[in-house]
């Protein structure tokens, strides 16, 4: 049986990618000459990976309601999204960390105008990550199937 997402493990890698964000924000005009390129497509692609993320959690959470009988989810794709949630949740982890690292170094670095972008594209993504990373954590609680009784305590007239 799979183990629900633990938020400490979260905050752990996080932290772990906002070091490696942050050195390598570091380390790049070393090698370069120049700041750590950061993309808007970064930006946009998180921001697009939660809003579908939440689209599907709305979607999912109104059919596995106690009282939805017409489109109930099946139970194995309720364990498939869940799967997807909890690998959404550790990708939202690590992205929201390195971006975070990215966003220090380029805070701490001089100011010109392509610094200020790399810090709002930075800024941007890594609050789209946080939140890719909560509303993953969300659908994979509401993905949690109660298990039925076993048949040999149901026999038996006790309860587990």
């Amino acid at each position: 049986m799979i183990q629900q997402t633990k938020v400490s493990m979260l905050v752990v890698l996080a932290i772990l990618a906002a070091a490696v964000g942050w050195s390598v924000a570091q380390l790049w005009p070393t090698f370069f000459g120049q700041g750590m390129p950061v993309s808007v497509g970064s930006a946009i692609a998180m921001i697009l990976v939660c809003v579908t993320l939440l689209i599907w959690t709305l979607m999912t959470r109104a059919r596995l309601k106690p009282g939805a009988t017409i489109n109930r989810l099946h139970p194995i794709v309720a364990a498939r999204t869940a799967a997807l949630a909890m690998s959404a949740s550790r990708v939202g982890s690590l992205a929201f960390g390195f971006y975070v690292g990215v966003l220090l170094a380029n805070i701490v670095a001089s100011y010109s105008s392509a610094g200020t972008d790399r810090i709002r594209i930075s800024a941007v993504t890594a609050v789209a990550s946080l939140l890719t990373a909560i509303v993953a954590v969300w659908l994979e609680r509401i993905c949690l199937l109660k298990e039925p009784p076993n048949d040999r305590d149901s026999i038996n007239g006790t309860r587990a």
